[in-house]
């Protein structure tokens, strides 16, 4: 998968959401301020992907998903990132008009809510399918469990979950009245899965369970509750950030095929501390034996010089005596 074509579909997703509740395509145009043609565009897309039916002129229909694809129209494959268990936070506006009126509110414009929380006093209602609770100063939005954003890494799933929270928001505003900014969306929970990563396959298949935690808590795991066959996944409140260098780790081990082992790395650690003892036990004796030889060095030269002495005294002497001749 390309990555360009994988983002460009992160688009089709507003789309599909607008199919599913709707036929209306004026309506859908107008919703997400898209042009005639760039509608029947993706529509064709959709066509093509086997995403959509035409039922008739201007009526088209969502395809439910096949267990091989996703709702993007790429097949699902090796070690693709799968985000899911979203929810997000949309902080109100400061001055906000009633709002700790909203039970009335809702009332009176005939939205259905429950009324949730451990006092019972916070509204929620649904939209597009999602839970979402009136909080005092925030809307919570809770993402179907059922919910999948898939791409190439955490960044590009993250990515097309943004397109559906802003969607979500502008639903909301229509909804409830209110001008919210999509700047003010917040990502308070998130997982990411590798999808028929190959370590989760073998290990639901022996039936093995992994909780990994540190001081932070739980944040990998495999347990095939989805029964998807195989994921290997980041939890917790850091998912975003320990997916995208545990992919990166993943594949690393892929590219070395696996050889690059704990006890690998081990063993060649232990092979470079022994080979640097053995330098090191070199050096020492080299060190000594350059000691020896100095002092070997200055005992050659003390000899040396008393020769040259010796050899000097004689000399001298030689010098001083006295010839035959001179006597006469």
């Amino acid at each position: 998968m390309e990555r360009n074509s994988t983002r460009n579909q992160m688009f089709y997703l507003p789309i599909i959401n607008e199919l599913k509740q709707s036929t209306n395509l004026s309506n859908i145009r107008k919703k997400l301020n898209l042009s005639k043609q760039q509608l029947n565009y993706y529509l064709r897309q959709f066509k093509k992907k086997g995403l959509v039916i035409q039922k008739g002129r201007g009526w088209y229909e969502v395809v439910k998903e096949s267990k091989n694809s996703t709702k993007y129209g790429f097949l699902l494959k090796k070690d693709l990132v799968r985000g899911h268990a979203y929810i997000w936070e949309i902080k109100l506006p400061k001055k906000i008009k009633n709002w700790d009126k909203r039970i009335k509110i809702l009332e009176k414009k005939g939205i259905n809510f429950k009324l949730v929380g451990a006092k019972k006093t916070t509204p929620r209602i649904k939209v597009l399918g999602r839970k979402i609770w009136l909080c005092n100063d925030h809307l919570r939005v809770f993402d179907r469990k059922d919910e999948s954003y898939y791409g190439d890494n955490a960044k590009e799933s993250r990515y097309a979950a943004l397109q559906e929270i802003k969607l979500i928001t502008n639903t909301l505003s229509n909804k409830l009245g209110i001008l919210l900014n999509p700047s003010d969306i917040y990502f308070q929970k998130e997982h990411y899965a590798l999808i028929q990563n190959d370590l989760a396959i073998e290990e639901n298949k022996k039936g093995n369970i992994w909780r990994i935690k540190d001081e932070e808590g739980e944040w990998l795991l495999i347990d095939d509750s989805l029964e998807k066959g195989g994921e290997l996944e980041n939890v917790g409140k850091s998912a975003f950030k320990t997916n995208i260098p545990m992919q990166k780790w993943w594949n690393n081990n892929k590219e070395t095929n696996f050889e690059v082992t704990p006890t690998f790395i081990l063993n060649t650690m232990n092979g470079i501390q022994q080979n640097q003892t053995m330098f090191a036990e070199n050096m020492a004796s080299h060190i000594a034996a350059i000691k020896t030889l100095g002092q070997e060095v200055r005992g050659l030269s003390k000899v040396i010089k008393g020769l040259r002495k010796k050899n000097l005294d004689l000399n001298l002497k030689l010098k001083n005596q006295k010839t035959i001749n001179d006597f006469f």
